[in-house]
């Protein structure tokens, strides 16, 4: 069974408020997009995989970025404003491969800033109209292996970066993260009738480091305990608790201290 987040997103309507135009055809697909003072032009092979490419011109129709072979599939576009600032930030939404594991990238750019550089945000959804600035909720599906364990979390942009997103009293987003304990129950019951939960690489206890991760982010970890403590019961509980606080406490240092710069070594 899937691993379920309950989310109440207000769907927004993709808005292509950016000037552009695009030519198509069997093979190349080429779009240009006007943002600021800038010309955004992008292009990628509609028949192979990882041939994107992105130049960004200034109003002198310099060239101040490039990248190739670094996406799969142009998406959508959109101006927001992502800190209230009154400045639009484009983000730009790519195909990132054929997997379901890596399946977009944002590409936020800030025009108003001296460096081009953008920032880069996998499996990542827009949140407008939740809260008073927009979010973006990034969401981390982990190994093939353990297809539906996977946890979400939100970020701000502030100054230039994307943070990490922590007191969930002041967001509405947060709280639409929660999950739903009883989806889990019923994963971990489900688990137990098509397979050994305590057998030697048994991916049961993968299912409670996306539980316990995902309660951590919401900054409630002792729930997530809880929830271990009562539903796992295999004969290493006591190692596998320690190894597991161990792989929790990566994971939430990691998005705590993620620098979402865009990755130009590939």
């Amino acid at each position: 069974m899937l691993f379920r987040l309950k989310i109440f997103w207000i769907i927004f309507l993709i808005s292509f408020n950016a000037p552009y135009i695009y030519s198509q055809n069997s093979e190349v697909f080429e779009k240009q997009i006007l943002a600021d003072d800038y010309k955004i032009s992008l292009k990628n092979s509609e028949q192979n995989f990882f041939t994107g490419s992105i130049e960004v011109f200034d109003r002198n129709n310099k060239s101040v970025f490039y990248a190739d072979s670094f996406y799969t599939r142009y998406n959508w576009d959109t101006l927001t404003d992502l800190n209230n600032d009154g400045h639009k930030e484009l983000i730009l939404d790519l195909g990132s491969g054929a997997t379901m594991y890596d399946y977009n990238m944002f590409l936020i750019f800030d025009f108003s800033k001296t460096s081009i550089e953008p920032l880069e945000v996998h499996n990542a959804d827009l949140i407008n109209n939740v809260d008073e600035i927009p979010k973006i909720v990034s969401n981390v599906r982990l190994s093939p292996n353990y297809l539906g364990a996977g946890y979400s979390y939100s970020l701000m942009y502030d100054k230039s970066n994307l943070v990490l997103e922590k007191d969930i009293s002041k967001s509405k987003v947060l709280k639409s993260l929660i999950p739903d304990d009883r989806d889990e129950v019923e994963v971990f019951a489900n688990f137990r009738k098509d397979a050994e939960e305590c057998k030697e690489g048994s991916s049961y206890i993968t299912y409670f480091e996306a539980y316990i991760t995902q309660m951590k982010i919401l900054g409630n970890e002792e729930k997530g305990w809880k929830l271990f403590n009562k539903y796992y019961n295999c004969s290493d509980k006591k190692t596998a608790k320690k190894d597991l606080k161990k792989t929790v406490d990566e994971n939430y240092n990691y998005l705590k201290y993620a620098d979402f710069k865009f990755n130009s070594n590939r």
